[in-house]
């Protein structure tokens, strides 16, 4: 059986008249720039494809080793044919799903075990201790996948596979979540899949150690799929280079093929694969890193460790705006290395300063139980007008900085008066009711969710204010008024419905409104003040 991935068709994708086709490797790198985006079934799919395909480009065109090359590919109405078919033709075997010696992403080996159920391949089934609510598909059933869908979700799993407990090829049974869940994976897209892809590759030369030196690059830095199969057993290492960490091998898998000859996969063996050594900050790419600042300049502590910037399901991503789009203080932020290369070439003139990029970021939640089960797909979009990726004026950090802290600080005032207004009542409730009443959201579900849209404008216009270096001052007040608004707006709500459903406990209720009116007057002078010292 043979699947070749160049020439079959199973990357979904929109090309600019809306129209909605798969493709193989082949059509899609020799067609991206008519096509609009690459859209998988689930936010985690099309984070992995987006990785497997920047992989593939930057072998395909063996670069950028330079910005000089990367813009003389950007100006081309088309990525290189040429180039294209002779990588394609030169590695088919390696790029078959089903190919006897080098299946693609997958470990042989494993032949010597039986295989399971296909569902465990697809993360919203529940197979073994991985129960959903509404699928209830169990190890036993027989769930069957075309072999376009099982490529898809067997790059998914390298990338986001949750964890937990794994068949063992001898005596290893658990396996770490895979490297996706560990972060925000973000994306800037352009206006067509060969932007997009262009946009998110780095200067890439390992001779001379871009873009970055690995200290295990004895074999040199190759996709997985290019590397001997790895062997049946986990184990633990250094990344190669940034190619091995895009297509990192986290689990061991071979799909298995049905035996009726309908050219479906009825069944995969996945084991744990191999552990990532060291921190991800300094070698992934596609991520923003922040940290605590540190107390003081001559502090002989240890600094505080850099985290990644993850999504949140209720909280947009929004509120990272500062670490993953401004170039500043380097001790504290990190963004992603493409929106420096981004903004290096806004400033070369390569991209145009007028332009706005849409910034994508996909991520995946776990269940807090620890049992691999997932528990929320997330995805969000930014926008990130080029003159903010390049900004010259240092206020522009501090600026967005104060404008999410206000969000945060009225969002905190809304917590408040909820706290307060359960504690006014509480005492009528049985425990059952208590303890859902402490895992009820409140009113942050009615809060958090209508501010990524004023955001946005926000942005907007402060990519506007720079590029004509005007003062921003106008959309910053627009924003205080806003939030202040919606966090108004909400608690006046809750304090309705209360009063509705508590009408004996008013004189509590009244007094944790009032105590939230200071607190958001105070919380918004503040803000004044802040904005008033920087931007005099």
């Amino acid at each position: 059986m043979r699947f070749p991935l160049a020439e079959e068709p199973w990357l979904p994708v929109v090309d600019l008249r809306g129209h909605a086709f798969s493709v193989g490797f082949r059509e899609l790198l020799t067609r991206a720039h008519e096509l609009r985006w690459l859209d998988a079934e689930a936010p985690p799919v099309t984070a992995a494809l987006h990785r497997l395909l920047i992989a593939l480009l930057h072998r395909v065109l063996d670069g950028p080793a330079h910005h000089d090359e990367w813009a003389r590919w950007w100006k081309e109405p088309a990525l290189p044919a040429d180039r294209i078919a002779a990588y394609l033709d030169e590695h088919a075997g390696e790029l078959d799903l089903f190919d006897p010696r080098r299946p693609f992403l997958q470990c042989p080996a494993l032949g010597q075990l039986a295989p399971r159920s296909a569902a465990q391949l697809v993360h919203f089934r529940s197979v073994g201790n991985n129960v959903t609510l509404f699928d209830k598909t169990i190890a036993t059933d027989t769930l069957r996948l075309s072999p376009a869908e099982a490529a898809r979700w067997l790059v998914t799993v390298q990338c986001y596979d949750p964890g937990g407990l794994k068949t063992p090829f001898t005596k290893t049974k658990h396996s770490q979540s895979a490297l996706g869940n560990r972060f925000g994976m973000v994306l800037v897209e352009g206006n067509t899949l060969k932007e997009t892809l262009l946009l998110n590759t780095c200067r890439y030369d390992p001779a001379a150690d871009l873009p970055w030196r690995s200290a295990d690059a004895a074999g040199g830095d190759r996709p997985a799929w290019e590397a001997e199969p790895d062997g049946p057993e986990p184990d633990e290492r250094l990344p190669r280079g940034w190619l091995d960490l895009l297509t990192w091998p986290s689990r061991r898998v071979l799909l298995h093929p049905a035996t009726d000859g309908t050219g479906l996969v009825d069944g995969a063996v996945i084991t744990p694969g191999t552990t990532l050594k060291g921190e991800l900050h300094n070698i992934e790419l596609m991520v923003a890193f922040g940290r605590q600042p540190t107390r003081s300049a001559r502090s002989t502590k240890e600094p505080p460790p850099w985290s990644p910037v993850r999504l949140h399901e209720l909280r947009g991503v929004w509120r990272h705006a500062r670490t993953m789009l401004l170039d500043e203080d380097q001790l504290v932020h990190h963004r992603p290395r493409a929106l420096d290369e981004v903004a290096e070439r806004v400033q070369e003139d390569v991209l145009s300063r007028h332009q706005v990029f849409t910034i994508r970021v996909f991520g995946q939640q776990l269940d807090d139980s620890g049992g691999g089960s997932v528990y929320a797909w997330l995805q969000e979009q930014l926008p990130a007008p080029a003159a903010l990726l390049a900004a010259r004026r240092p206020e522009v950090g501090p600026v967005l900085g104060s404008c999410v802290a206000l969000a945060d600080h009225l969002g905190n005032a809304l917590t408040g008066l909820a706290t307060a207004c359960r504690r006014a009542f509480h005492a009528e409730h049985p425990p059952a009711a208590k303890r859902a009443a402490q895992r009820n959201v409140g009113p942050a579900q009615d809060y958090w969710p209508r501010l990524p849209s004023p955001f946005a404008t926000l942005l907007l216009d402060l990519g506007t204010a720079e590029e004509a270096e005007t003062t921003p001052k106008p959309p910053v007040r627009q924003w205080r008024d806003t939030v202040h608004r919606l966090a108004t707006e909400t608690a006046d709500q809750l304090v309705a419905q209360l009063r509705e459903r508590q009408g004996r406990h008013l004189y509590e209720i009244s007094g944790a409104y009032e105590r939230f009116e200071r607190d958001v007057k105070a919380r918004c002078q503040t803000f004044d003040n802040q904005i008033a010292g920087i931007l005099p």
